[in-house]
């Protein structure tokens, strides 16, 4: 089971810096939904380390908010940008009149980046 959490967090690492490299591009909406997938994979790495397998995105969302943010020890706020980014790459990558500006890509990688670091801290 730990290289399944080793391999979920290394592409949370992938994800993370692929975020980047889209923002850097100017590519604001890919680089939300990857800002999405990093948290996403993180928050999967801390759950497969409790055993913890889920099969849908909001499924993983409620059970890393009732495993590590109500039951656990992560930070309350950084554990909103999980829900809060699946909303944002939802319409990123859907809601073809959504604009996503600079300013909003560049919250969502920061957000990301600080809930991996939080994730990091719980392997």
């Amino acid at each position: 089971m730990d290289d399944v959490v080793e391999l979920a967090f290394k592409k949370a690492l992938e994800s993370l810096k692929v975020a980047e490299l889209l923002y850097d591009t100017e590519h604001f909406p890919d680089s939300i939904s990857n800002s999405y997938y990093a948290v996403f994979h993180a928050a999967k790495s801390l759950l497969i380390k409790k055993g913890i397998l889920t099969k849908t995105h909001s499924g993983a969302i409620q059970k890393f908010g009732l495993e590590y943010v109500v039951n656990g020890d992560f930070d309350r706020e950084i554990g909103k940008v999980f829900s809060k980014l699946q909303e944002d790459r939802g319409n990123a990558d859907y809601d073809y009149s959504f604009k996503v500006s600079e300013k909003k890509a560049k919250k969502d990688l920061k957000n990301a980046k600080t809930f991996v670091e939080e994730c990091k801290k719980f392997l």
